[in-house]
């Protein structure tokens, strides 16, 4: 089962992809086929990023409901 913490970083690395992404698109020195390349690839990822989005939001509604009855892990130091 996926944790809070881990469905965030997902998130995380998506968004950091759409990013780099985006700026792939906007750049006019790129050739045009390698901007609608990275055009098409946007379109995926913000559908990844639309999914893992509802996922949070299902995870903290099962939450609040109380489905999910613990939102941490143990913690152990390593020094």
């Amino acid at each position: 089962m996926e944790t809070l913490g881990s469905l965030i970083d997902k998130l995380a690395v998506t968004n950091i992809r759409l990013w780099y992404l985006e700026d792939k698109r906007r750049d006019k020195s790129l050739p045009d086929e390698e901007r609608l390349e990275a055009a098409d690839i946007i379109a995926d990822v913000n559908e990844q990023r639309n999914s893992l989005i509802d996922e949070i939001d299902q995870y903290l509604s099962d939450a609040l409901s109380g489905k999910i009855e613990r939102l941490t892990s143990k913690k152990h130091k390593l020094y």
